[in-house]
């Protein structure tokens, strides 16, 4: 099972914003060397909004200077858990979602 994408796998995303989000919370998870804690991810109390864990500032961070930085908690809750869900079950699965 593969989590890793490549750039022609994010236009089957076909919500422009969805997949700019997606897109960039992937590239800040790849640069950060955050794919680990995303499949160990498992701090349902707080989610990852709420979450006191050094990764998730290290993410963020990457993914204001890969140039998204509009994120409401939701969206970004929304974008973590669809990192999680491929981290965890793959790109064949991930992709199912938006089809």
């Amino acid at each position: 099972m593969s989590y890793q994408m490549q750039s022609s796998d994010f236009p089957k995303i076909k919500d422009e914003s969805s997949r700019f989000m997606l897109e960039n919370a992937y590239n800040a998870i790849t640069l950060s060397e955050g794919w680990d804690f995303m499949r160990t991810f498992n701090d349902n109390q707080n989610g990852f909004m709420f979450s006191d864990n050094p990764m998730i500032g290290k993410i963020m961070n990457k993914m204001e200077e890969l140039g998204y930085s509009g994120h409401s908690g939701f969206s970004f809750g929304w974008t973590m858990r669809n990192m999680e869900f491929l981290a965890k079950h793959g790109k064949e699965a991930f992709l199912a979602r938006f089809e």
